[in-house]
């Protein structure tokens, strides 16, 4: 459960870096705050996420196509 604390750790530290403009800095704390959320429990809510934005726009695209 580890991955939660970083993941928060890591997020206020990218603010800070992307606040006093470092740039390797944003670059590093991103990525470890994406891996902490890669990592963490909620991995497959956020993916559930993905998919179903997904699929709105799947179904969009063709209700959209339909009507042409």
């Amino acid at each position: 459960m580890i991955s939660l604390p970083l993941f928060l750790i890591a997020g206020g530290a990218t603010w800070l870096c992307w606040r006093a403009e470092i740039q390797a800095g944003v670059l590093i704390c991103a990525l470890v705050c994406g891996y902490a959320l890669a990592t963490s429990p909620l991995q497959t809510a956020i993916n559930g996420i993905g998919t179903g934005i997904g699929a709105a726009i799947s179904s969009a695209n063709d209700s959209a196509a339909a009507s042409k």
